[in-house]
């Protein structure tokens, strides 16, 4: 998030964040401007105050127990909107190599599920060593029908929303 910066602090102003970053997406509403910015090959999602565009800003992160990894995020976009190269956010920021392959599977079932795949065969092609043709009673009794079900209500939610438990690093 970020809000006007306290009068002095020299800081960065809205109008710089529109000019030196790729918009991918936006919205607006009431109170928030909604940004998905594009910076450095990496996507940040950043919710900004009603301000004028000549207002200094100023991140907002909050302080629990994930604030080290927003910080770090916040840090890798400020370095990123500055212009210095390679700007990353910490290693505590991305997903781990498990939680990465699961996270791509997630997302190819929602694919497969989109083009109309059944369960069935969306457990063949995402699950190693799942069955690749079972009976219908070797199915019912699986543990891929079960995983794909588990997988399919998290990814859904993830789509919808959940998303944001990655910037939690959960």
């Amino acid at each position: 998030m970020a809000a006007p910066a306290p009068a002095g602090f020299a800081a960065a102003r809205l109008a710089d964040i529109a000019l030196l970053s790729g918009i991918a997406a936006e919205a607006i509403d009431s109170v928030h401007w909604h940004l998905v910015l594009a910076v450095d090959g990496r996507r940040y999602r950043l919710s900004i105050e009603h301000s004028g565009s000549d207002a200094a800003l100023a991140y907002a992160c909050a302080a629990d127990a994930d604030g080290a990894v927003r910080l770090a995020v916040a840090g890798a976009l400020h370095h990123g909107l500055s212009g210095a190269p390679g700007a990353r956010p910490a290693a505590c920021a991305e997903p781990g190599p498990t939680e990465r392959w699961r996270l791509v599977q997630w997302l190819r079932l929602l694919d497969a599920h989109e083009a109309g795949a059944a369960p069935r065969d969306i457990a063949a092609a995402l699950i190693p060593g799942a069955l690749r043709r079972p009976s219908s009673a070797e199915w019912d009794a699986s543990s891929e029908r079960r995983r794909i079900g588990r997988w399919r209500r998290r990814a859904f939610a993830m789509r919808d929303g959940g998303y944001r438990e990655l910037l939690a690093a959960r």
